[in-house]
């Protein structure tokens, strides 16, 4: 880290604590937290319903971790929480935005206006892509990762579950914390909070922190290193609370990321022709398996420029015991312009220069409350929201067979073309949710939310050298020859009318109802017992993709998700253990994914677009117990397994081209096991000191980056997309205070120096693949005030 920057983060801190923040004594005692019905091990209060109440009572699959407990596993972003959550998937996408999955449910797909199948919230306010999201794992109180269809509370796009982290709030006490790791890559992370009472009814919070270097990627071919951090992410929390019944609540956060952006390494070389393949592409070797090693060409800028900022206005007023009127107010923007060359080797067979921008409003409204002594609780609202996203993908592939025809035709050589598209989505929604106590044991609850969404979209393929264009009047001129010809660096899209030079222009509007009914039983003190079923939908939207024919922007149409599921929370009539176990089945309906369709001018055969699988299903169970045999030692695991299929007759084409019914054949990026567990075990050396030592370890068995394993052999072999099985060990052990002021941590990441890889794609002529990181080890320590 340069010494500039850390004199800036360290008198950041210094600033924060010493001023700005008066302490004053708080006039109204902390809100009484609901109990659950017996202390058991696991205990902690969520908001997954949109009211605080103990997770050991809500008939939902929910994985819960507190803060401390975050910090402590080094759990950074979202990604990491495949770590420790069941089930949870992380997958980066080829361009570098995050791609989540659940139980098996999750959207492949890299435009910035692709809406996900996993939402990410931080206090409710949601981020419209994930690629928002990167700020929001700093200065947490806890995270809630809620499972199966959320689509009545939190809205559409959430037909796998939803990610909502909960912020560390202000306190009227003045208090203040720092953290700090360095491994051995030279990462460099601080990070820290003041939080404090400006008045006796306003209060303040803010939160900073800072990641700097640790390259861990190595070129086969130079030595040269990458994957290098530079990343700050920052948030500032007010709360003003004139009485017990208002509250006004300030979030103002962003991040900005000039990172590295990763290098892939190479698999194989699949020229899409042959015959057009010149020597230096066929001399391609793939990168060795070894960890950290990539490939990238020499003159690639790999680099990240994101910007993200938003304001989030909470307004909370309970005008009656049980009427509370809650209005939640969103604005955001995202920019980025980054450059990613992914195709794993130092030529230049595809890399990305990707520019783009997201404008995100929304706005909530909603009336909560209890009633019938308590028994009814109830949720009723309307929600709206305006997203606007432009985006430009540069395509430069000049050392690959698609370039040759082109060079041929004008004898120059040819860079490539770039895609610009613009989309526009507005939604409205209703919604209303109920809660009904029949007696001390038995619960129903019921939910619907209708959605209206629209998404007016606009785009085409341009020419960006004055090359491309005589190749597309080439094909032109056969099929339209009275059209104006393409013009150097303007639209080349054939679009319907067999014209090109103007954006493909088209609109998308939907309305669903999703809908959710349950119910709980408390057979026993410590036990639930809960059976729920639920339909939730993702939204349509348009891709950015290199499009000859407007058939490539062809929108994809929501999807939707009808889930069955019963289970079981029990403390196993004990105090030292706790068990979550359920079983599901997900029915689903016009899955959405990548795939090809047949061009219907009849002149580009199948192209690349968005498509639907007609049906597909997922068979599913998963358990997680903890268990605190003595109280220095916690023992906990978790594991789920997947089973998924599609269930139709569904035509399409592998990465190959080759053609096949996928019928019958399991989801891609969906591992039918996954397994998490982990230990801590502390021991008291003094009255003020305790050291520990613990450890964790994941496992992910194998899968695939794209449908065609059922599909008859082609030139390339389908097992070249295979992602192998893999487990991750991560210790560690160290010193704190006893009362949990202060710890100071060895640790190691991937223990065992585990070569893995988390995709594998096809690239033109290149299939290469993302690898994880290896071993690292380091400290890591932490102070609260």
């Amino acid at each position: 880290m340069p010494m500039k920057r850390k004199g800036m983060i360290c008198l950041f801190f210094s600033t924060g604590l010493l001023t700005g923040v008066t302490p004053v004594l708080a006039q109204d005692a902390a809100p009484a937290q609901p109990q659950a019905d017996a202390a058991t091990v696991g205990e902690i209060i969520v908001t997954a319903q949109k009211r605080s109440e103990s997770i050991n009572n809500v008939g939902m699959a929910i994985s819960a971790l507190g803060g401390a407990d975050l910090i402590k596993k080094g759990i950074a972003d979202t990604g990491d929480l495949a770590k420790v959550v069941p089930g949870f998937v992380y997958t980066q996408s080829q361009k570098g935005a995050p791609v989540f999955s659940l139980r098996g449910v999750g959207f492949y797909e890299e435009s910035l206006g692709a809406s996900p199948a996993v939402s990410i919230y931080v206090d409710e306010v949601g981020y419209a892509f994930p690629i928002t999201a990167k700020g929001a794992s700093i200065d947490l109180q806890r995270v809630e990762v809620l499972k199966g269809p959320q689509g009545t509370l939190f809205g559409q796009n959430s037909t796998g579950g939803a990610v909502n982290y909960i912020a560390a709030k202000p306190t009227q006490d003045f208090t203040a914390g720092i953290y700090t790791s360095v491994n051995n890559f030279g990462r460099v992370q601080v990070g820290g909070h003041v939080s404090g009472g400006i008045t006796n009814t306003l209060t303040v919070r803010l939160a900073g922190e800072a990641t700097e270097g640790g390259a861990w990627q190595k070129s086969v071919s130079r030595g040269d290193r990458n994957g290098s951090a530079d990343i700050l992410k920052g948030r500032f929390l007010a709360e003003w609370k004139p009485s017990s019944t208002f509250k006004v609540s300030l979030n103002l956060n962003g991040f900005r990321d000039r990172s590295d952006s990763l290098a892939a390494a190479l698999v194989a070389v699949t020229p899409q022709t042959p015959s057009r393949a010149s020597a230096a592409l066929l001399a391609q070797t793939p990168v060795p398996a070894r960890p950290g090693l990539v490939e990238w060409s020499p003159q690639a800028k790999l680099r990240v420029d994101e910007n993200f900022v938003q304001g989030a206005l909470r307004i909370d007023a309970e005008l009656m015991p049980a009427l509370k009127l809650t209005s939640i107010t969103s604005l955001s923007h995202f920019d980025l312009s980054d450059y990613r060359d992914t195709d794993g080797s130092v030529l230049n067979v595809f890399a990305v220069q990707q520019v783009g921008r997201i404008n995100s409003f929304s706005q909530e409204l909603r009336a909560s409350g209890a009633t019938a002594d308590g028994r009814l609780q109830y949720v009723a609202g309307g929600f709206y929201a305006n997203d606007r996203t432009w985006e430009n993908n540069r395509s430069i592939l000049p050392d690959s067979t698609s370039a040759n025809p082109f060079v041929a035709i004008t004898g120059a050589p040819f860079l490539g073309v770039e895609v610009p598209t613009n989309q526009k989505t507005l939604t409205k929604a209703v919604f209303g949710n109920v809660d009904f106590k029949l007696n001390s044991w038995i619960s129903f609850h019921a939910g619907a939310r209708h959605t209206w969404s629209s998404v007016d979209f606009s785009g085409c393929m341009k020419d960006i050298d004055g090359l491309f264009a005589p190749g597309a009047n080439l094909i032109l001129g056969r099929i339209n020859p009275g059209a104006s010809p393409a013009q150097a660096y303007s639209c080349v899209t054939v679009l319907p009318d067999k014209t090109v030079g103007s954006p493909y222009a088209a609109s998308l509007d939907e309305q669903n109802t999703s809908w959710r009914a349950g119910l709980d039983l408390k057979p026993a003190r410590g036990t639930l017992v809960y059976a729920t079923i639920s339909r939730g939908y993702k939204s349509g939207s348009f891709p950015n993709i290199n499009a000859t024919t407007y058939a490539s922007f062809q929108p994809v149409k929501q999807e939707s998700l009808t889930a069955y599921e019963v289970g079981l929370k029990s403390n196993l009539g004990t105090h030292i253990a706790h068990l979550d176990a359920s079983v599901f089945y997900y029915s689903y309906r016009n899955k959405q994914f990548r795939g090809r369709i047949v061009d219907p001018l009849g002149v580009f055969g199948a192209v690349e677009a968005l498509v639907n699988v007609p049906k597909s299903r997922v068979v599913g169970a998963e358990a997680s117990l903890r268990v605190d045999p003595i109280p220095s030692l916690t023992l906990n695991t978790g594991v789920t397994f997947l089973d998924t299929k599609v269930t139709s007759s569904f035509d399409n084409y592998n990465p190959f081209g080759a053609p096949a019914n996928f019928q019958g054949e399991a989801f891609p990026f969906t591992p039918k096991w996954t397994v998490q567990g982990g230990f801590e075990y502390h021991h008291a050396v003094t009255q003020r000191h305790e050291v520990f030592i613990g450890g964790n370890a994941s496992y992910r068995s194998a899968t695939s980056s794209a449908f065609g394993a059922v599909a008859p052999a082609s030139l390339y072999p389908y097992s070249l997309l295979r992602v192998a099985p893999y487990a991750l060990v991560d210790a560690q052990a160290g010193i704190r205070s006893s009362d949990g002021h202060w710890q100071a941590t060895v640790f190691v990441n991937n223990l065992f120096n585990k070569y893995y890889w988390t995709d594998a794609f096809r690239q033109i002529d290149n299939v290469s693949r993302h690898i994880g990181e290896p071993r690292s080890f380091g400290l890591r320590f932490s102070h609260d005030f």
